[in-house]
């Protein structure tokens, strides 16, 4: 594997719980010679692999090298040491010519070069992402923070904070939006996931009105609906049409994802107050069924159609491309098409790619992979839009655990790891 230095080495820790997780140290083993990592950060939430952890690379020199990587806790009866990890080998490479110290070289397979460049580091468990009409990226933050990055500089205070009223590590921030018209409106719409009253955990989605940088003047336009007590999972964006498109797990209940009587494991269109659309059928906002633990969608530019990331296996995921009926028939959707994506997937985030800035990207889904560490590439039939005629695995153990996909108001796409955004582009 090559890097430029700059990448960040990730692995999976198992621990009992967070407090646990917090005992231990851990460090790397370069060529032989032994390193403490420092900078280590761990996710709220274990897989069955055990605490997504990741740090930065300890300095190397040019050329090939291998890693081992041991934990470490320390106690009255001195240090203990795991076994080390199974060796990974790596080339450091210089910079390419002409590029910034902080970005590395990405080749597609079809022979697209790209420079894959750090914006800024200081970032805390991002969730999602949302992208100003000027170019202002706002990264939601697990934890219940709105962190603002501008001209690739990351604001030292976040432009929202709603942590007194999340849970974690179960809940949490799942998702934002901007509404269509915020040049205007400076509306940012935020999903979360709290306490509820009598135990477990409960969505809410509110609207906060921007001014000067900052968000307040919270409006809770939907809040009492159950999350999955285990780890909510839930997305949110602004549609085509300009709807909200709201989709919030099933709550653990096997049978919500087929029931009209409730709106978890469903998409639900909303107008911009939440409240039902005239042409949603039968006066209800539920759009498609069958989402028991949605984790992102966006639209299909060439077809209209959206798609769906479920993650009902944790390891790997559902993809659904869901089609929209006409308005004589009413604007609830059919599944038209589903994909399992593969084991180790672990998909968090997905979205479609629209802008000119590369062109063979056109129409092509991108999905962030914490699990799997990398940026998936997904190409379609432009005959038939639901046939994927290539899949390409991207910055595979490049940069981590990669938590949220989007594409920029400048054409880029932009990922966020758990410490990091980054932006791919020519």
């Amino acid at each position: 594997m090559q890097v430029s230095g700059t990448e960040r080495i990730g692995w999976s820790q198992q621990a009992a719980d967070a407090v646990q997780l917090a005992v231990f140290q851990y460090v790397v083993y370069v060529d032989g010679a032994r390193t403490t990592l420092t900078g280590v950060s761990c996710g709220g939430n274990a897989t069955a692999a055990g605490f997504d952890c990741s740090a930065a690379l300890p300095a190397l020199a040019l050329g090939a090298h291998t890693l081992e990587l041991a934990s470490v806790v320390v106690d009255q009866s001195g240090v203990l040491e795991s076994a080390r990890s199974a060796a990974l080998r790596v080339v450091r490479i210089g910079s390419a010519a002409g590029a910034s110290s902080l970005s590395t070289l990405v080749m597609t397979a079809d022979g697209i070069p790209l420079n894959l460049e750090r914006v800024t580091d200081g970032l805390h468990m991002p969730s999602d992402m949302a992208c100003a009409p000027d170019g202002t990226i706002f990264i939601a933050e697990r934890g219940g923070t709105v962190r603002t990055v501008r001209h690739g500089t990351l604001a030292p205070d976040p432009a929202l904070d709603v942590s007194a009223d999340v849970a974690l590590p179960n809940g949490g921030l799942l998702a934002i939006a901007l509404d269509p018209d915020f040049d205007r409106t400076g509306f940012m719409y935020a999903l979360s996931a709290a306490d509820a009253p009598q135990g477990g955990l409960e969505f809410m989605l509110a609207r906060f009105r921007g001014v000067d940088g900052r968000f307040g003047d919270r409006a809770v336009l939907l809040d009492r609906v159950p999350a999955a007590p285990a780890g909510a999972t839930g997305t949110l964006r602004a549609g085509p049409d300009g709807k909200l498109f709201l989709a919030l797990d099933s709550a653990a209940d096997r049978r919500a994802p087929g029931s009209l009587s409730l709106y978890n494991g469903k998409v639900l269109r909303l107008n911009a107050d939440a409240t039902t659309p005239d042409d949603q059928p039968g006066s209800m906002p539920i759009h498609s069924f069958d989402h028991p633990q949605p984790k992102a969608l966006d639209w299909q530019p060439l077809s209209g159609d959206l798609w769906v990331i479920d993650g009902v296996d944790p390891s790997g995921g559902r993809l659904s491309a869901v089609m929209s009926q006409s308005p004589e028939q009413g604007r609830r959707a059919a599944r038209r098409t589903a994909y399992t994506l593969p084991q180790g997937t672990g998909a968090s985030s997905a979205a479609f790619y629209r802008g000119g800035l590369i062109p063979a990207f056109r129409g092509n889904l991108f999905i962030a992979a914490d699990t799997g560490r990398e940026l998936m590439r997904l190409q379609f039939d432009p005959a038939t839009t639901t046939r994927v005629t290539s899949v390409e695995h991207l910055l595979k153990d490049e940069v981590g655990p990669i938590r949220v996909v989007v594409e920029g108001r400048d054409g880029a796409l932009y990922l966020a790891s758990d410490t990091t955004l980054y932006r791919l582009k020519p």
